[in-house]
């Protein structure tokens, strides 16, 4: 037999009551063995789990790989206290419960090469397709996420032109119209500036694992299950 841990995070947790599994699985057990037996002992997640991707050690996996002595697994659902970051000179990242200066953001990725400098903010609405949002409440992995998304950002340093980029993704209660998300990036021409901005989006809300709980008056759901 061998030993590992299963970490879970925003509904899943909430469901099972624990925020890591320990367990005792067979050597030779793969990734969709463990779902199994985590599907069998907690039916109830059954739902999301269907709907979900799996990392061992924080990288992406299919559920055929074999796990070892002290894997951890994570179940990442659809995709959203201290500072997660990671900073090199053309790139930060910062996963934090503290409110987002996006004036920060700006001033790390202005450059005297630039000829664009864009500034993308993702702010907390006060409705969802109408109906009252009294506050946002946003979860992540955050060793993970910031792992992600500085993959994220070096595949947009392949693809397009550009300089320097920043993003910083809060965590925590959010009320409307506060800062979920900053993005800077800058360029020598604009095109490259906004397409890397799209592209950096699009992708975090797919596979970083960060997230989003609606709270209503009536109580909260987590965002896309």
């Amino acid at each position: 037999m061998i030993s590992i841990k299963v970490r879970l995070f925003a509904a899943l947790k909430e469901i099972i009551g624990k925020n890591q599994l320990d367990l005792q699985i067979p050597e030779g057990s793969t990734v969709k063995d463990v779902i199994a037996v985590i599907e069998e002992t907690y039916p109830a997640v059954k739902k999301i789990i269907k709907i979900s991707k799996y990392a061992v050690n924080m990288e992406y996996t299919e559920t055929e790989k074999k796990l070892t002595e002290g894997d951890e697994i994570t179940i990442i659902m659809p995709v959203s206290g201290g500072v997660y970051s990671a900073s090199e000179t053309n790139m930060h990242i910062e996963i934090t419960g503290e409110k987002i200066d996006d004036a920060k953001v700006l001033d790390f990725v202005s450059d005297i090469s630039a000829g664009s400098v864009l500034l993308f903010n993702g702010t907390v609405r006060d409705n969802d397709d109408g109906k009252p949002v009294e506050y946002l409440y946003y979860e992540a992995y955050e060793e993970m996420a910031v792992k992600e998304i500085k993959k994220l950002i070096s595949a947009a340093f392949n693809k397009y032109n550009i300089l320097k980029v920043c993003v910083i993704h809060r965590t925590g209660k959010m009320d409307a119209g506060e800062i979920s998300i900053s993005i800077g990036v800058s360029s020598p021409h604009r095109e490259d500036s906004y397409i890397a901005s799209k592209f950096l989006i699009d992708n975090i809300k797919e596979t970083v694992p960060v997230w989003k709980k609606e709270m209503f008056e009536e109580g909260g759901r987590w965002k896309r299950l």
